[in-house]
């Protein structure tokens, strides 16, 4: 990648679990091992079909533009044959109608461009593409069921599969999820879990999909509305391929949205901007409301694990699972996965340095993502947890750059660079943006509003291609 032959220092990995971080380990690792075998208990389907063991991926997903520039780094023109394929093309500023601390953000061009599709059409993409590697071999219905180590027990060789059969292996990649399976099998060898942050924030989804036509007049691809924190109420519409909008309503801390249409038409209709429910009015439902409960935020510190096997890592929602409506899970995965192929290349072999090197790295992208999932849902009442110090100083300043969003195009292109994990958090805290907020906030929230006949220029905060 990038101009440059990697050095290969594995004969065979293993990665447990086609998830979108297994997928994009199975990626990295194709160009750094002669053998993958990528395993799932789950079915795969050449389609885009829904996954029993992935139920949110009936629900909205949102691909950040950090998450996107990795896949078409690895994947060069699947953007392309995403959109051939019925995604959207989206400017994550100019057409994403977002409203939220009373008012809407402008929208100016940005270079912030991707596509927007379903969970289940994406990952299907990314998984024909994946078994079209000759290093990968992909295996349904496959089930780990344990570990296969060394002699000492402290370098994982492989790994125990339902059916009774072994796969060795050099590298042992857990993309299992949140459940981190290999974690009650590294147990029963006597090492301990890493330690584990939550903050628990119980959100309700209820989503259904309706068909997309060109009522009611609009002029964004996309919509958000953000209640007031005290409503714990928040809707979105995003297109999906097949001409279909998914509508998701999400309700926090008590709040549950209802699933009949009656019922969910009021619910959008009680948030300050009306956007979402007037698609809903307009829009014929395809299928039934699909509900989906989220717990708790959940990270584990795998960076402060003193004891490990080596030839085994985590990556995921493994690692770190964090509340959906930010939109985070796959672009951190896709993250983690690209520092797992830089510390191979920087490494010989696969020894404890290695491994503390992969999970410092793979921590990276988690700690900014967590203060941004974590944080901001400790402005919703009844989030229990650990919080980041200065988490209340920090919502109240957000509060403000979100209120000058909506009058200033750099602030706005800022904040959604640093929402879409392509800059870190502290831009927002330059001397010179935090002026530039405090000046713009000064002037209050704007309200619902349309966007210009014309879009803005492109502003010189944009990131490059």
């Amino acid at each position: 990648m990038r101009g440059r032959e990697p050095h290969r220092v594995l004969e065979t990995a293993v990665v447990i679990g086609a998830s979108m971080a297994g997928l994009c380990a199975a990626r990295v690792l194709s160009e750094r091992c002669r053998d993958v075998v990528l395993i799932d208990r789950d079915p795969l389907a050449d389609g885009a079909d829904w996954r029993a063991h992935v139920p949110q991926g009936r629900q909205p997903h949102l691909l950040l533009y950090a998450g996107a520039r990795l896949l078409e780094e690895w994947f060069p023109g699947i953007g392309g044959e995403l959109y051939a394929g019925g995604a959207t093309e989206f400017d994550v500023c100019r057409d994403f109608f977002w409203y939220q601390s009373g008012g809407s953000l402008v929208r100016p061009v940005s270079r912030m461009r991707g596509p927007v599709m379903s969970r289940p059409f994406l990952e299907a993409t990314v998984r024909r593409r994946v078994t079209e590697l000759p290093q990968v071999t992909v295996r349904e219905r496959t089930t780990g069921t344990g570990l296969v180590t060394d002699a000492t027990g402290q370098r994982v060789t492989g790994v125990r599969l339902a059916d009774g059969a072994t796969l060795s292996c050099d590298l042992l990649v857990d993309a299992t999820g949140r459940q981190a399976k290999s974690l009650a099998w590294l147990k029963e060898l006597g090492y301990a879990e890493p330690p584990v942050s939550r903050v628990t924030v119980n959100t309700h989804y209820a989503s259904r999909v309706y068909r997309r036509d060109a009522l009611p007049a609009r002029d964004w691809k996309a919509a958000a509305v953000i209640g007031d924190p005290a409503t714990k109420r928040l809707a979105m519409v995003l297109p999906w391929e097949g001409e279909r909008w998914i509508v998701g309503l999400v309700g926090i801390n008590g709040e549950v949205p209802p699933t009949d249409e009656a019922g969910r038409l009021a619910f959008a209709r009680s948030l300050d901007s009306p956007v979402i429910a007037d698609v809903m009015a307009a829009s014929q439902p395809l299928g039934e409301p699909v509900s989906h409960r989220f717990t708790a935020n959940q990270r584990r510190h795998v960076e402060k694990m003193r004891r490990f096997p080596l030839g085994w890592v985590m990556i995921g929602d493994a690692v770190c699972s964090f509340d959906p409506i930010y939109g985070q899970g796959m672009s951190t995965a896709a993250q983690q996965a690209a520092a797992l192929g830089a510390c191979l290349d920087r490494s010989a072999a696969l020894d404890q340095t290695f491994t503390r090197r992969f999970f410092r790295a793979a921590a990276r992208p988690v700690v900014v993502a967590w203060s941004i999932a974590a944080g901001g849902d400790f402005m919703y009442e009844g989030t229990t947890g650990e919080k980041p110090p200065g988490t209340d100083l920090l919502n109240r300043y957000v509060e403000r750059v979100s209120v000058a969003a909506q009058h200033d195009a750099a602030v706005c292109v800022r904040f959604t660079e640093v929402a879409g994990l392509i800059r870190r958090p502290e831009w927002l805290l330059t001397p010179a943006f935090v002026l530039r907020v405090l000046r713009y906030a000064r002037r209050g929230p704007v309200g619902a509003r349309q966007a210009p006949a014309s879009p803005p220029p492109l502003h010189p905060y944009s990131p490059g291609p």
